[in-house]
């Protein structure tokens, strides 16, 4: 039996049969079976009920089955032990006659004991995972993980070591965009409820965007829209990690729309997207938002081999590097063009995970360039560039340019150094380049389906205001990636100044 026909049959809630009626986005999330699960939700999304239901239906599909409840505090992990489970336990008939047996004793509130073998941990883990450490479970639950110890994750997991198959499910409400929360959910599949506008075809999620003046509406063309007629669309179709879903008060039932403008009226911005949107914020400004990104994302499949590329690209393509390093830095590797028109054509993109072996990946790389036929390479010339380029032109064994990219505040021109060329250019500047060709739509990407998962290597970008040097710097979350970013902007800065059109425009007049 799955686990939502399970509830309705057998869970009550207020010593009534539970009821999901107006909630369509439940039933993926109910479904899912996976090792891992991420909720991102707002405050008073039901989590705490789906991670309540998710227990008793373990407890007594499973008998034996072994679990563990973490939550940041111990305040909050008796709360949920004594307001939310066992009361629900108890006033559920047959689940009760399951797990606590004719007696009908109430278990220990830390350490549950059920009549049919299965049991129950419950622990808090604020500032280490040190409580948890010495259990094996099968399955283990993470509430309000976003106050959890960082980098506690791996440890709490370590109680699933000896089961045959372990799974993890992460509920909580997100807080800045360099929290471990977002970072999980971006592994995802980061599932957002999508709904479908009859005005313009357009694919609308719920963020402050949507928000009209009497109801959801399509930020396009205004038409009003019915949360109720959405459907799950995958950020991350090909994530690995597990499913991940997106829950805010726009899409609930309970919820009047107009405690929600009241609330954006009277919160911050920061908490209004938190509590009421379940969004993550940033400290500075994003400079572009997913939306545009994904706007420019073409039909094209990422390329596989060089019969993939345009005809009118074959003979021009430029390889994009930035090397990762240090242990958390990824290799990114981008091949593209610059078409007739200016616009610049991102045809592949490959990342190397930071943890594999250097000499793999550098000839891997190798054999990217000479698989596509790249005219010119540009890459980092910053730490391991100092190495690893001078090896990628010995690799391919033919006489190719390469372009070493040092970043600083001015721009300086090109220098010779030895079979390599050193550019400094101003990183700012390029970055920025690039940024106003996002809002052009003048940089094509390939379609979403492939480009998903490097969204937020470019959208994690903030722009801060020196108020000193009056100038801008962008920056990205220390727990977040944008190697991606990097290496489109070192090929798209190489495009720029080498492309030649018929009728030459100044290198201002590219961007």
């Amino acid at each position: 039996m799955r686990k939502l026909e399970f509830c309705r049959q057998f869970v009550h809630l207020q010593r009534k049969p539970i009821r999901f009626d107006g909630r369509p986005y439940l039933p993926s999330i109910y479904a899912v079976t996976g090792r891992n699960l991420m909720l991102r939700c707002s405050r008073q999304t039901e989590q705490s009920t789906f991670l309540v239901n998710t227990i008793l239906y373990e407890a007594c599909m499973n008998p034996g089955v072994q679990m563990l409840f973490v939550c940041p505090r111990m305040e909050q992990a008796r709360v949920f032990s004594q307001s939310r489970l066992l009361p629900s336990l108890e006033e559920s008939p047959i689940i009760r006659r399951v797990l606590l047996g004719r007696n009908g004793r109430r278990p220990q509130v830390l350490n549950m004991q059920f009549a049919n073998g299965s049991a129950l941990f419950v622990r808090a883990a604020f500032h280490s995972a040190d409580a948890c450490r010495g259990l094996s479970v099968s399955l283990l639950l993470v509430d309000e993980f976003q106050d959890m110890a960082a980098g506690d994750l791996p440890v709490l997991q370590e109680t699933l070591s000896h089961a045959r198959n372990g799974r993890t499910i992460l509920t909580g409400t997100p807080k800045t965009i360099d929290n471990h929360l977002e970072i999980m959910f971006r592994q995802s599949t980061a599932n957002e409820w999508t709904i479908e506008c009859g005005g313009c075809g357009k694919g609308v999620i719920l963020d402050e965007r949507s928000l009209g003046p009497t109801g959801i509406v399509c930020p396009e063309c205004q038409a009003p829209l019915d949360p109720k007629q959405g459907h799950w669309v995958a950020r991350n179709p090909r994530a690995v990690w597990g499913q991940g879903f997106w829950i805010g008060h726009a899409m609930v039932a309970w919820v009047n729309y107009n405690e929600i403008l009241n609330r954006q009226r009277v919160y911050d911005l920061p908490k209004f997207k938190n509590e009421v949107l379940g969004l993550p914020t940033s400290l500075g400004e994003n400079v572009v938002t997913r939306e545009e990104l994904e706007a420019c994302c073409g039909t094209a499949a990422m390329a596989k081999t060089l019969d993939d590329i345009p005809r009118q690209g074959r003979d021009r393509l430029i390889a994009g590097v930035d090397w990762g390093g240090g242990g958390t830095s990824r290799t990114v590797l981008i091949i593209g063009f610059m078409r007739s028109d200016y616009a610049f054509q991102v045809c592949r993109l490959e990342r190397f995970a930071a943890t594999e072996d250097p000499d793999l990946v550098l000839k891997t790389v190798a054999q990217r360039c000479g698989q596509f036929r790249v005219r010119l390479i540009v890459a980092d010339g910053g730490g391991n560039g100092h190495v690893l380029n001078r090896l990628l032109l010995d690799r391919l064994g033919r006489p190719l340019g390469l372009f070493a990219i040092l970043y600083s505040s001015a721009d300086h021109p090109p220098q010779q150094d030895g079979s390599l060329t050193k550019w400094t250019v101003n990183r700012s500047a390029t970055i920025g380049g690039l940024f106003s060709r996002v809002k052009k739509k003048t940089i094509i990407f390939p379609r979403l389906a492939d480009f998903g998962t490097y969204v937020d290597e470019f959208a994690c970008e903030v722009a801060d205001y020196d108020d000193v040097t009056r100038t801008v710097k962008y920056c990205h979350p220390e727990t977040q990636q944008d190697d991606a970013l990097h290496a489109t902007n070192y090929a798209l800065w190489l495009a720029v100044h080498t492309f030649s059109p018929p009728e030459r425009q100044s290198v201002a007049d590219c961007y």
